[in-house]
């Protein structure tokens, strides 16, 4: 089977991966551009790439319209269009492949593609990962009702789909991703009907803040939500003091609660390929270890924007993410042997929020408000005091936990394994890929092991890094000659039952 090659492939048609396409096109680099939006309802229902919760508005399923939108919203992707890049929309990259002790078939490094109706392999020279970052996902108790959703989720509703489904928002969280949500929606008409922080004061850019204080927007400082009200979808919130018991609780009226406590860089097409990964709180937890050049571990794969960790000054300046574009395809033109004059320079941009990695205090005041009861694993119903007891999976009928150490046992030379927690409990093998609970479940492993966060091995990615049905997945170019002996990659072929193909 023929694998087309392209010379550039960029994932992701963000700041970060159009600039990147642009600037290697305009050097005379042959380059295809991939991104997965508009997607259909099917994909985000399975949060795929992020958390848009389980109310999704009508107009989502009308695909030229939500196609107009989509494109409509991104300049730079026409840009791109202009500048002759190829442009592969409504496509996840659901793979990456890379020539290896597992994989010396390989006639070259390739990605795995999808749309809604096949999927197929395209190789490559060169690629440049800019994925972005998806939400970090912390519960409470009525997490599940239509109308909660996150950050990333609720960001891309509203400025790609223009269909977010809500009219009144509660904001939980107050870093840059939270308040640039918070100005977003207030821009488009959406009522912001509070910002909910668990310190005493905003945590966010402080230019940011005071945007919103102008414009009259309610702060809850020193506050947590304790649960949602509602029957079939939210209509409003609970909220209660963290600390200061004196405070009265608050009931909020309100039909969409977001969460925006941070977000995490997407690693997993490197992760799944073998590419190393290093912890650094200050780039959002788990990142690809780069170089100066933005090289990942794996020769010519290139990560650039939020995948290459997320930080808060870069969450408010584009230039961020147009230098590490500017600067990956600089080097790969280098490295075609083109003459590259003049060094980019890094932009000298920075933010003064505070806002960290993890948003333990978040964790910690959300467990003090519901309690260990609530759930930390929607998609295999898991609470929170089930997974540190490490009780095996309710489909084996056993209401037995493990030993009260359990989690411990998880601890060998000072290091958590969370894949191990996964295999025990299901947390995290979900139809969601873990995109709900893996930084919920990993911060819940690292205080019952008694070990720092950094300490908590990371779970694994496999590929398909999303979800997909089997019918798009399948080898639609699989020869013929191999569908009709395929016993015989089981059986000897003396073996094999005459006239079954």
């Amino acid at each position: 089977m023929t694998i087309t090659k392209e010379q550039v492939v960029v994932v992701g048609a963000g700041v970060a991966g159009c600039t990147a396409a642009l600037e290697a096109a305009r050097r005379g680099l042959t380059v295809t551009l991939i991104d997965e939006h508009p997607q259909n309802t099917a994909a985000m229902s399975l949060d795929a790439p992020y958390f848009y919760g389980a109310r999704l508005a009508p107009v989502l399923s009308d695909e030229g319209t939500i196609a107009d939108r989509v494109l409509g919203s991104n300049d730079l992707l026409m840009e791109c269009l202009e500048a002759g890049v190829e442009v592969l929309t409504n496509t996840c990259v659901w793979g990456l492949f890379v020539s290896g002790a597992n994989n010396e078939h390989l006639e070259c490094n390739q990605v795995g593609l999808a749309d809604t109706e096949k999927s197929w392999m395209l190789g490559f020279d060169y690629l440049i990962v800019a994925a972005g970052a998806r939400d970090l996902v912390l519960s409470f108790d009525g997490w599940h009702l239509p109308g909660v959703l996150a950050a990333k989720g609720a960001t891309t509703l509203m400025g790609k789909y223009q269909a977010l489904g809500g009219n009144q928002v509660l904001v939980l969280g107050s870093g840059n991703v939270a308040l640039q949500l918070a100005i977003q929606a207030i821009a488009l008409g959406i009522k912001v009907v509070g910002i909910v922080e668990a310190a005493d004061e905003l945590q966010g850019d402080s230019e940011l803040a005071a945007s919103l204080r102008d414009q009259g927007v309610q702060i809850f400082s020193g506050y947590c939500i304790k649960s949602t009200v509602g029957v079939n979808e939210v209509s409003g919130a609970v909220l209660v003091p963290v600390s200061d018991k004196s405070l009265p609780a608050v009931d909020v009226t309100c039909d969409t609660v977001c969460m925006a406590y941070g977000v995490v860089p997407n690693v997993e097409l490197v992760a799944s390929a073998g590419g190393a990964l290093d912890y650094n709180a200050d780039l959002g937890g788990w990142a690809p270890r780069l170089t100066s050049e933005f090289e990942s571990t794996i020769s010519n794969v290139f990560v650039a924007g939020d995948a290459s960790g997320v930080t808060e000054t870069a969450l408010v300046n584009p230039e961020v993410s147009i230098y590490q574009g500017q600067r990956i395809a600089a080097a790969i033109a280098a490295r075609e042997g083109q003459a590259v004059e003049g060094e980019i320079s890094s932009p000298q941009v920075q933010s003064d929020s505070r806002s960290v990695y993890p948003p333990q205090y978040w964790l910690d005041a959300l467990v003090k408000a519901g309690g260990m009861g609530v759930m930390a694993c929607q998609c295999e119903d898991v609470s929170r005091q089930e997974l540190i007891e490490v009780r095996a999976p309710k489909y084996l009928a056993s209401t037995l936990s493990s030993p009260c150490d359990a989690a411990k046992t998880f601890v060998a030379e000072g290091q958590a394994s969370q894949d191990m927690l996964k295999r025990m409990t299901r947390v995290g093998m979900g139809h969601c890929q873990g995109r709900r609970c893996r930084e919920h479940s990993a911060m819940l492993l690292a205080g019952i092991a008694g070990v720092e966060l950094n300490k908590v091995a990371p779970g694994s990615y496999r590929v398909p890094v999303r979800a997909l049905p089997l019918n798009i997945i399948r080898a639609h170019d699989e020869p013929k000659e191999m569908r009709d002996n395929w016993p015989t990659w089981l059986h000897p072929v003396e073996d094999t039952i005459p006239g079954v193909h």
